[in-house]
């Protein structure tokens, strides 16, 4: 069997792959022909699942996504929502999964998906392909987020394939999308956190222009000779501001696991290894002040909270304004003083975390239509 799935399907293919630890195989291949060799013909029983992360196979309720290059080649099953492939791609632009998996390459993914995601999720997608990370396949919302995988792509590398495309109305929402995109994200949080940052204004963001993540700062020889770590890496940087974020989430401290023990030996252990990693959060603040860094921990407490955010980036503002100077105070303290965009900024924030709220302010969201004049032009 050997058959090339699409969008959505080629995402969750995308997801099992990473989430399996293996990096993503550097070569490229064009799109081959659909073969369910050694069968005769397509049926639905032919199509793996856990490659795909399904339980059951597809139906004409549920179908999956697949590409081909020629119209005979099409799939004549209702399991499966066809679509031709043009000749007009850049060449070798599918990556072979291997057990008769393929998928378009991340940097087509991302552009055939800005046409399907809002732009805020879109950009969320560039976030998780350049980074670290991979959410969960069969529920990218409320599923298991897994950590310390290779990058798909890079910020780069996306770029140079828009460019070989040419100028289409997906690749200009792909390119619009892709500025508020960062490399090297370390989690699903972080990265809604960034992208706040890095929103302009009009878009429902804080307009602190470009930012870089986790990008290590070493400490001097003296401080390390008198025990500090040698080198701290803040979460968020805002670029030119010697601002930055650190995103500290439920399990950053795991106080569950004092209130959890069966001993009291158990509670002691738990107790001294959340006040060793607590002690070394201040450290690290502490550290990277001395290098001319402020950082600000964000909670998920802050992201949840109604105008959480909006506190935690009109104090980033207030600290930059006393280390740099120039407009930004004035500038983001307008952004969160307008009540008009306050409402819709926060159920944009909501509708980006993960909690079962999500989906119902992710709909209440899209029906204000914010993005609307992005897709025509006006």
């Amino acid at each position: 069997m050997s058959l090339t799935f699409d969008r959505l399907t080629a995402l969750r293919a995308l997801r099992v792959y990473r989430a399996s630890g293996r990096p993503l195989p550097s070569a490229r291949c064009d799109l081959a022909s659909p073969d369910p060799s050694p069968r005769r013909r397509w049926t639905s029983g032919l199509v793996p699942l856990e490659p795909l992360a399904l339980e059951r196979p597809p139906s004409a309720a549920e179908p999956v996504e697949v590409v081909v290059p020629r119209q005979e080649d099409r799939l004549r099953g209702s399991f499966a929502s066809c679509r031709m492939r043009a000749s007009s791609l850049p060449g070798e632009s599918f990556v072979d999964l291997g057990d008769g998996v393929s998928i378009p390459c991340p940097e087509l993914l991302f552009l055939e998906l800005a046409e399907v995601m809002e732009p805020a999720v879109h950009a969320l997608l560039g976030y998780e392909l350049c980074g670290t990370y991979t959410r969960s396949a069969s529920d990218p919302r409320l599923g298991a987020v897994t950590y310390d995988v290779a990058p798909a792509t890079s910020v780069e590398r996306i770029g140079a394939y828009l460019d070989r495309v040419g100028r289409r109305r997906s690749v200009l929402l792909a390119r619009r999308n892709l500025t508020f995109v960062a490399d090297n994200a370390w989690s699903p949080m972080e990265a809604v956190v960034a992208l706040m940052a890095r929103l302009p204004p009009e878009e429902l963001g804080y307009g602190f222009g470009e930012i870089d993540l986790n990008v290590r700062h070493g400490a001097t020889p003296e401080l390390v000779a008198l025990g500090c770590r040698d080198s701290r890496v803040p979460d968020i940087e805002l670029r030119g501001l010697h601002v930055g974020f650190n995103y500290d989430s439920h399990d950053h401290l795991d106080l569950d696991s004092i209130t959890e023990a069966q001993t009291a030996e158990d509670s002691a252990r738990a107790t001294a290894k959340v006040r060793e990693k607590y002690v070394d959060d201040l450290r690290r603040n502490r550290e990277l002040a001395a290098s001319g860094w402020v950082i600000l921990p964000v909670t998920s407490e802050d992201l949840f909270a109604p105008r959480g955010l909006d506190a935690v980036m009109l104090q980033a503002a207030m600290a930059a304004q006393e280390l740099v100077g120039g407009t930004v105070l004035q500038d983001v303290r307008a952004i969160v003083s307008a009540r008009s965009q306050a409402e819709r900024r926060q159920e944009l924030v909501w509708s980006l975390l993960p909690w079962k709220s999500g989906s119902w302010h992710a709909r209440k969201f899209a029906a204000w239509k914010p993005w609307e004049h992005l897709v025509t032009g006006q």
